[in-house]
């Protein structure tokens, strides 16, 4: 006869497997779509309400959590699927199918050995959404990392103004614009901004000696221009004027906008660097300072006195107090020399000589 342990442990197996063969808990897997990180204080309860979720709904995307308190810096889901998914039981009814998701809709399918039903509710498939949002959308954008409100208004063609009568829930800066939630970006009827797109003069511009002027170029270009150059990154006009020995104060005259300073050299614009009847000086001694027969080197500062009997090369890094330094002469006899450097030497152009001895 077997002991008495013996059939206790017996008895205790044969409802176990009557247990299991009753009902076994279903198995469950998430598909996270998005998730985010809580901050400190946050909870279960209000991370949920924050991301408009039932705090079930949210528990259910992150089974793994201890409520209520989260952990700060932790990224928790909140928007995916959640899949259920049950065996077969003893009385031939079985849950195949129980999803949830982010936006609290949700789908059961049962089936059984006599009948079949199934039911479902969904409000829309745009979510999760903000509270508000106009209930008349026909049209949603989801919001990702780097989308900003003036961002999303010129994608769709639509004022800043209407934006914000369709999402509410955003603030009248458009600041808390939130990431994965779909906002509405049209409704019937609304009328679509119209976008311009500004550009430069076209390439097909010709002056009036016939040559095609190439694009983009900078405003208020001489007419009669024959040469062009486009403006490379580190271009100065001072290296310009130089590259193709033209004298700084007719690069100057010739394109307006890059102002008195060179201030408005843009980078990637064509600038005139020659014109009809022109003559190019030459990259040596082209003028001689009038009085004292003495060579004056090109290019050089526009403004020199006539008088100068020695010159310097500004390189990159000279100031006029490193020149007059070198030179031994006196930054006011440096400014009194070359007086279109400007009083603080501001004007003082590479690849130029300036006058440093009379």
């Amino acid at each position: 006869m077997a002991p008495t342990t013996f059939q206790t442990g017996l008895v205790l197996l044969a409802q176990l497997q009557l247990t299991w063969g009753m009902a076994i808990l279903p198995r469950s897997s998430v598909t996270c779509d998005y998730e985010t990180a809580a901050a400190s204080g946050d909870t279960c309860s209000s991370f949920a309400a924050e991301w408009g979720l039932a705090e079930d709904t949210f528990v259910s995307l992150n089974p793994d959590i201890t409520c209520p308190n989260l952990v700060s810096g932790q990224n928790y889901c909140v928007v995916g699927t959640v899949t259920t998914t049950g065996p077969t039981t003893t009385t031939s009814s079985t849950v195949t199918t129980s999803t949830v998701t982010s936006s609290t809709s949700s789908s059961t399918s049962v089936s059984s050995s006599s009948s079949t039903s199934s039911t479902s509710s969904s409000s829309t498939p745009y979510e999760p959404q903000q509270t508000g949002t106009a209930a008349t959308c026909d049209q949603y954008h989801l919001v990702v990392n780097g989308d900003s409100c003036s961002a999303i208004e010129s994608q769709y063609g639509i004022s800043l103004t209407e934006f914000l009568a369709w999402n509410p829930s955003l603030n009248s800066d458009c600041t808390n614009l939130l990431v994965g939630y779909y906002y509405c970006v049209n409704i019937p009827g609304a009328t679509k901004v119209a976008t311009t797109t500004t550009t430069k003069v076209p390439a097909t511009a010709t002056p009036a000696d016939g040559i095609t002027t190439p694009s983009p170029i900078q405003t208020g270009m001489i007419a009669t221009c024959n040469k062009f150059d486009l403006v490379q990154s580190g271009d100065t006009c001072a290296v310009i004027a130089n590259k193709y020995n033209v004298p700084l104060a007719s690069f100057y005259d010739w394109n307006p906008a890059v102002g008195s300073s060179c201030a408005h050299l843009d980078v990637g614009d064509y600038v005139c660097v020659d014109i009809i009847g022109s003559t190019a000086t030459t990259s040596t001694t082209s003028t001689t300072s009038s009085g004292n027969g003495i060579p004056t080197p090109t290019p050089f500062e526009p403004g020199m006195v006539d008088d100068c009997t020695t010159f310097y090369f500004v390189s990159s890094g000279d100031t006029c107090a490193s020149i007059a330094s070198s030179k031994g002469v006196t930054v006011a006899q440096i400014t009194k020399w070359n007086p279109d450097v400007g009083t603080g030497c501001t004007d003082l152009w590479l690849h130029e000589y300036v006058c440093v001895g009379v």
